[in-house]
């Protein structure tokens, strides 16, 4: 038998309430984005993941019957219940299939040819009520040659590209395209909806090579819907691949140890690959929510004026000084100290160098560590002020030593 590895290990229980939610809602991959959100969040209890995925789901079919039966749907009825501080969605592996048209929309793309067929077929009438002429002389829009068939408004994106008689159309198709844009542009609309910022992540590569075009195709997708709407992306591709783009089963953790990180069957994580999925998407949140945290007010001058204040004598001093910012002043709230654009800390050139560099300090010279060749006259750097005798490991020095007399016993 087939083991699962789609579901990813239960959220183990906390023993504090979080004060902050990150909701992750989507298939199986968000299943496992979510246990490896927990892990990264385990020493703050301030931060609680709620995971809401629906294992077999996407885009095009939330569950086969049934309400609710796509996942926009769904997240209304998630998003009523939860109140959450981040949402974070990860969906699409099972979306690599057929759609089909809805009857709504079948109606909604006939072209106007199309409709004035079926009104001559159904017998349409004038506004007097009599049946309406139907010239015999004048050929159809779709018989007229290029240059006099423009009488009708230009034809719509829609129309333009052949439809399939039975609706369904394959994968990647322009009008699979098409309707598939369409369910992410929803599913985002319901997600802002709720008023807190949005987080897509894209898929990851999969086992095979045609997999993995696949999910590349699809990230495409999600990153463009995600910058027309305004949201955040999260791209995790170049975490589980290798420098030539291939897929990559075993690689380097959040650690930088090289572990197994994606299940036997090739799709899923194992827990140090869920950790590493986890640490694209955990950044992410923590620049959200440090941008977005309420600015705490604090006294600047007593509550109550000081009856004990005497005239002429200094004001008595406040409960509180001004509120200093604790981050460069030349830092946004999307940029991270340390990044690009931000002013560097005055860090003592010394300490830089040894610490940071590990370079090593040039020895004075004569000293056991002096290794410069030729070797470096003593006297020149001693002639400030040194005492060429006083430094017991100077050439001076151990020169006199060798001259004095042995004492014998």
């Amino acid at each position: 038998m087939r083991e699962d590895f789609s579901k990813a290990p239960p959220p183990e229980k906390r023993e504090t309430i979080p004060q902050r939610h990150i909701l992750v809602l989507g298939d199986a991959m968000a299943d496992w984005l979510g246990y490896g959100l927990e892990d990264a969040y385990s020493e703050q209890p301030d931060i609680g993941v709620i995971r809401k995925p629906k294992t077999v789901s996407g885009l095009i079919q939330y569950q086969p019957k049934g309400e609710p039966t796509d996942w926009a749907a769904a997240a209304k009825g998630i998003l009523a219940a939860e109140k959450p501080d981040v949402i974070v969605v990860m969906l699409g592996l099972n979306d690599r299939t057929a759609m089909h048209e809805p009857a709504a929309e079948k109606t909604e793309g006939k072209s106007a040819t199309d409709k004035k067929k079926a009104d001559k077929k159904d017998g349409a009438v004038k506004p007097d009520g009599k049946p309406a002429a139907e010239p015999e002389d004048k050929p159809a829009d779709d018989e007229l040659p290029a240059d006099t068939a423009g009488a009708e408004p230009p034809a719509t994106a829609t129309e333009k590209h052949a439809r399939s008689p039975s609706g369904i159309y394959e994968f990647r198709d322009e009008r699979w395209v098409e309707l598939y844009n369409k369910k992410i542009e929803e599913m985002i609309g319901v997600l802002r909806s709720k008023g807190v910022p949005v987080v897509w992540v894209g898929l990851p590569a999969v086992r095979g090579p045609k997999a993995t075009a696949d999910t590349l195709f699809l990230d495409s997708l999600y990153r463009d819907a995600a910058e027309r709407a305004g949201i955040t992306y999260v791209d995790v591709w170049d975490g589980f691949v290798d420098d030539a783009g291939r897929f990559l089963q075993k690689g380097p953790d959040v650690q930088g140890q090289t572990r197994e990180l994606r299940s036997p069957d090739g799709v899923y994580f194992t827990k140090p690959g869920a950790r590493k999925l986890a640490h694209y998407v955990e950044r992410e949140i923590t620049r959200i929510l440090a941008a977005h945290a309420a600015p705490v007010a604090l006294p600047t001058e007593p509550a109550t004026p000081d009856t004990n204040a005497i005239p002429g004598q200094p004001a008595p001093r406040p409960l509180a000084g001004p509120i200093v910012p604790l981050v460069a002043s030349s830092v946004g709230t999307d940029q991270l100290l340390g990044g690009p654009g931000s002013r560097p800390a005055a860090v003592d050139a010394l300490a830089a160098r040894t610490l940071v560099k590990g370079e090593a300090l040039t020895p004075p010279a004569g000293r056991a560590d002096d290794f410069a060749w030729p070797r470096r006259e003593v006297g020149r750097e001693q002639a400030e002020g040194a005492n060429p005798a006083a430094s017991p490991g100077s050439t001076v020095g151990m020169a006199r030593a060798s001259q004095k007399p042995k004492h014998r016993r």
